[in-house]
Order: C-alpha cells, then sequence, then structure tokens
C-alpha cells in the first residue's frame, strides 16, 4: 500500500468534536492510497491501534482513519509515513 499519513483535526465534525471531547481521539487524512487500495488493506496497515472508524474513498485514493488517542496518531504517522 502506497500512502503518506497526516494528522489533521476538524472542528467542524461533530464526531469528532465528541471522540477529541470524551476520548482525545484524532483523525487522520490517508493520501495517495493505490486504486486496488482495500478497506481491509488500511484496517490491517492500522491493527496496531485501536480503530473507531475508517472511510475510503477508493476511487479517489485517499481514507479517514479515526483513531481512539491522540498519540496513537502521531504514532502511526511516524511508522506508516510514506509506507
Amino acid at each position: 500500500m502506497t500512502s503518506s499519513y497526516r494528522y489533521i483535526r476538524s472542528s467542524s465534525s461533530p464526531s469528532q468534536n465528541q471522540i477529541e471531547h470524551e476520548e482525545n481521539g484524532c483523525r487522520l487524512y490517508v493520501t495517495d492510497l493505490s486504486s486496488k487500495c482495500t478497506k481491509i488493506d488500511i484496517e490491517k496497515a492500522f491493527e496496531k491501534w485501536p480503530l473507531i472508524e475508517i472511510w475510503h474513498a477508493q476511487a479517489s485514493c485517499f481514507a479517514f482513519v479515526v483513531l481512539r488517542r491522540q498519540q496513537d496518531g502521531q504514532e502511526a504517522i511516524n511508522e506508516l509515513d510514506g509506507r
């Protein structure tokens, strides 16, 4: 899976506000995915960290991954960036 990961925060998303408030979570914007990449591939790449949600736009080659904790988000970025 070829991709880049970057941490983003959105105060306009009600679900994100809830995550940040309740669990201090984070949302990652995953870009440059292969057109062959599936949601299962993304789940496998992030299996090390507790996932809340994955939204995958396969036709557009990007996804949003919501993790439970901000520190998990930074750890995932450090480990998966450029992979």
